[in-house]
């Protein structure tokens, strides 16, 4: 676990507290950048010379090549852009700026880069990790970019598969990613083939494609032409042709854009159509065919994981599949590939075409008619194969490994076991929740959330009112998982108020939602309302006639418990008290303790009404603390607003173990120097750790498994995520231990001071001054007046004018405040991204353990539900075979409203906290002089 930060912007953007006052800033109406939503599988990025201007044509020729161009004349914003890029291929071109190629060659997004400048000599040494084509003409640019494409689009073709398993899946059990995913797509066939399409469909999709499309003049002429001689015996015809329509179809299925494929729905019924006729029509060409080819390129990880694995089980390929009846053809496209990306695994798969295993629903065709003459069969989306048989051979000195396909009967036993949930009832009452609901399973929330709102403007499903509430459950369960409970609960009522529309107000099925609605507000901390919910939920079903389900039942009363709690706790406010708002401890007889203990009291202050403050700061952390301190030495009143009902930084005592366990998000706990002002090393600020690694891989030789293990330690170092880790950031903390591993690690898995970071807490509090403390007060607002001063409003419609203030809230949770005229543009971004930690921590305790002594567990996010004792016992038991967890205790932090990450920490740790709020004071000193001058 470990010793490093989110990737930064800056070290100031990064920074978890900013200081307000009224200096002039940039206005916060700017649009904060938002995701771009690409349709096509890859984007051309051309960077020049600042001082450049002659490439305007040049650039306008290539538009007609691809859609998604972009220009920057800036390498760090070209490389933050790149990143930041997941779905998507990159062609980077590159003019006049070559002298930093070397930054480049990590980015695992990037497909292939090009040298547009006559003066760069090729065999420069410096650049010889990287692969590139030097072009000195437009025109050969663009017909190698066209060549280099068709190649790319080819290769992208996404590969689903599943092991066959002993009994039938259950779409209402847990499933694996893996099946989940294969689900998706033989699920996403079945609908699409009993789904009636309206007639204006197709001109929806060209509406559609004309907006995104609204700039580039020869797509719209080819979309005009679509949109004028379209007719569904043509489908094929369009779908071999490298055009709009071929592009956005590869792109989707491969990324699974629901929405989008909903749109795309009719043209894929109709080519399923017309590959049963084209099928009829050369069935005497096809019994000359057994065997055809298919050539394509993974990395050696995803080849293992998805294919090597799975010899014997089903294989699916997402899209439409064009296989080749040339193996020579095969050979080639491999050898073109990895040419491009030697580090690539080359494969050949042979597929074996039974012809009695034809079925209409999974068509394919010899493609040959009036308007095609290919030596290839076209395979309907999702076609399933067994793998049968997977051979390493040499092709010259090129590896490539033969995977043997075997068509299959689409009836066939073992796949019916698999494909089972795509035929219940419930996936043809409800076909478009289902597949929201899988790629949920998938982890593809945001897809899933695009596709659900675009199923809210269906008129099928606004018909149905129990397909809208399916719709509008899916939509709030998103919403939770991502924690916007406010955007959830909306969902959650409209599916109440629809439900009411055709049951009675006391239906059982009603439980389920008053249940989610409690859920909601508990997660807002509207504890009165939350009850109401769990009582109804109860009440309905005490009535109900139907058999009650226990488990529902001990859910609901704990949910009812656990809300009387809070509101007895809301009640004692001003009392003291020790016990926190979050947190739990369960017991191996699974009965729950909500809220862990802290050493430092709820010292709540009774404000004087209409007193002005100088600085009101907002948010309790070390940074904070000493800014308070300083201030209030300096004569200024201060005023601290906190919404948790207590001071504790984060610092939770479980008294299972006698004296107490400190329990933490983190692991670091020692006062470190602040070194990041101290180092000259800033060069690599904006690295991860994985394109640090990626930059010196080639000085080193190593296998593959030992890099695994290296990225392995370093993970449980970091945050689990090297793409996002900071490499500076591990770099400090390492460098502090002598560059020493063992060291290193044992600084990052422990805690050491005495009382923790209560007893520095309590240490600063006594030596304050002139500071007032408000707690349980959560800020929704901060503006500045037009009389230049800063006025804060708290949830509970308190509303402070103040001379200036300092914020030092966590940064994720800094979207819940809305800021006006205050805030710079780039602290704004820095907000609208977020700190990416978010892993699994919990403690425990066995029986017959040493006295005093817990396991501290790790994980990466989600891994694992921290309040189910067994299923914490059955992970346990991985390591130690024989053991029996007494209790777990711990806090699920990174869905708490006041953090939402597992650590957000400063640069230095809490030395670096301290002289961050130092530094704070100095700004609003600085600003008070500027006042009275």
């Amino acid at each position: 676990m470990g010793c490093s930060s989110s990737k930064n912007f800056t070290s100031d953007i990064i920074s978890k507290h900013f200081s307000l006052h009224n200096e002039e800033s940039l206005s916060i109406t700017k649009t904060i950048p938002q995701s771009i939503r690409f349709l096509e599988n890859y984007l051309i990025i051309w960077l020049y010379d600042e001082t450049s201007n002659k490439y305007e044509n040049e650039i306008k020729q290539l538009r007609t090549l691809v859609y998604g161009l972009k220009t920057f004349n800036n390498i760090d914003a070209c490389m933050t852009f790149i990143d930041n890029i997941q779905d998507e291929k990159v062609f980077l071109i590159i003019s006049g700026i070559h002298r930093t190629l070397e930054r480049f060659h990590h980015l695992t997004q990037l497909e292939k880069l090009y040298i547009f400048d006559s003066s760069h000599k090729q065999n420069d040494e410096k650049y010889q990790i990287l692969k590139y084509d030097i072009i000195q003409n437009i025109d050969n640019l663009y017909k190698q970019l066209q060549e280099d494409m068709k190649l790319c689009e080819m290769d992208l073709i996404l590969i689903t598969t599943v092991f066959i398993p002993s009994e039938e899946i259950s779409f209402s059990s847990k499933l694996t990613k893996q099946q989940a995913s294969f689900l998706f797509t033989q699920m996403l066939k079945e609908i699409i083939a009993r789904l009636k399409f309206e007639s204006c469909s197709k001109d929806v999709f060209i509406d559609f494609c004309r907006l995104y499309y609204m700039n580039n003049n020869e797509q719209l002429h080819i979309i005009d032409e679509f949109a004028k001689n379209y007719r569904p015996n043509k489908a094929l015809w369009w779908l071999t042709n490298q055009c709009f329509i071929s592009k956005i179809l590869d792109r989707v299925q491969r990324t699974h854009e629901i929405d989008i494929i909903y749109k795309l729905g009719f043209f894929i019924k109709q080519t399923n159509i017309q590959l049963n006729h084209l099928h009829e029509e050369n069935s005497l060409l096809m019994k000359t065919i057994s065997i055809v080819y298919r050539g394509k390129t993974m990395s050696s990880i995803e080849f293992d994981t998805t294919v090597k694995n799975n010899c014997g089980g089903f294989l699916a390929f997402t899209n439409f599949l064009i296989a080749t009846i040339d193996k020579k053809d095969a050979i080639d496209f491999v050898d073109r590939r990895l040419t491009m990306h030697p580090n690539m695994t080359g494969i050949i798969f042979e597929i074996n075409i039974d012809q009695t295993k034809f079925n209409e629903k999974s068509p394919f065709a010899l493609l040959k008619d009036a308007d095609m003459n290919r030596n290839e069969i076209c395979f309907y989306m999702s076609t399933v194969f067994r793998i049968e048989s997977i051979e390493q051979t040499m092709n010259g000195t090129i590896i490539i490994w033969f995977v043997k396909l075997k068509l299959i009967d689409v009836n066939d036993q073992q796949l019916l076991r698999i494909v089972a949930p795509t035929r219940n009832d419930d996936i043809h009452l409800n076909p478009g929740y289902c597949l929201g609901k899988l790629l949920m399973e998938m982890g593809e929330y945001k897809r899933a959330e695009q596709f659900l709102l675009e199923l809210l403007h269906d008129p099928s499903v606004r018909s149905q009112p129990r397909r809208l509430v399916r719709v509008h459950s899916g939509l709030a369960a998103i919403y939770t998982y991502n924690n916007q409970y406010v955007n959830a609960l909306d969902h959650y009522q409209l599916a109440l108020e629809t439900s009411l529309t055709y049951l009675q107000s006391n239906h059982s099925d009603l439980v389920p939602i008053y249940k989610a609605i409690g859920d909601s507000y508990l997660h807002q901390k509207d504890y009165i309302h939350a009850l109401e919910n769990y009582e109804k939920a109860i009440e309905l079903l005490e009535q109900g006639t139907s058999q009650m389900n226990a488990d529902i039942i001990i859910d609901l009363h704990i949910c009812i418990n656990k809300a009387k709690q809070f509101i007895e706790m809301l009640i004692d406010i001003g009392k003291p008290s020790n016990r926190t708002l979050d947190g739990f401890i369960c017991h191996a007889n699974s009965t729950f303790e909500n809220g862990l203990i802290t050493t430092i009291v709820n010292n709540n202050t009774k404000l004087v009404n209409n007193k002005e403050y100088d600085v009101i700061i907002i948010g309790v952390e070390f940074a904070s603390l000493i800014s308070a301190r300083e201030l209030s030495r300096r004569d200024r009143s201060v005023l601290i607003l906190e919404a948790k009902n207590r001071i504790d930084v984060a610092d939770h005592i479980s008294v299972l173990l006698g004296n107490g366990t400190r329990l933490k998000p983190f692991s670091i706990s020692d006062l470190y120097p602040k070194l990041c002002e101290l180092m000259t090393i800033q060069t690599y600020d904006h690295m991860t750790m994985q394109e640090r690694l990626k930059q010196i891989s080639s000085s080193f030789d190593y296998h593959d498994n030992m890099r695994q293990i290296l990225d392995t330690y370093l993970s449980m170092n970091t945050q689990y995520d090297l793409r996002k880790s900071g490499f500076l950031d591990h770099l400090c903390f390492w460098a502090l231990e002598d560059y020493d591993t063992i060291r290193t690690s044992d600084k990052t898995s422990r805690s050491k001071i005495r009382e923790g970071e209560s007893a520095l807490v309590q240490a600063i509090l006594d030596d304050c001054q002139d500071v007032n403390l408000l707690l349980f007060t959560s800020v929704i607002s901060v503006h500045r007046t037009e009389d230049k001063k800063v006025r804060i409003q708290t949830q509970s419609q308190q509303v402070f004018n103040v001379r200036t203030t300092i914020i030092t809230v966590p940064l994720n949770p800094l979207h819940n405040i809305e800021f006006q005229s205050t805030l710079e543009f780039e602290k704004l971004c820095a907000i609208a991204e977020g700190q990416c930690r978010g892993d699994t921590k919990f403690w425990a305790k066995l029986k017959n353990s040493i006295e005093g002594t817990v396991i501290v567990c790790f994980g990466p996010d989600n891994a694992l539900d921290i309040r189910d004792i067994v299923a914490v016992e059955r992970e346990l038991q991985k390591f130690l075979p024989n053991c029996k967890v007494e209790h777990v205790f711990g806090h699920d932090w990174r869905n708490g409203s006041f953090v939402e990450s597992t650590w957000s920490w400063w640069r230095g740790s809490i030395d670096g906290a301290l002289e961050s709020g130092l530094t704070s004071v100095r700004q609003v000193q600085q600003y008070f002089r500027s006042q009275t001058i």
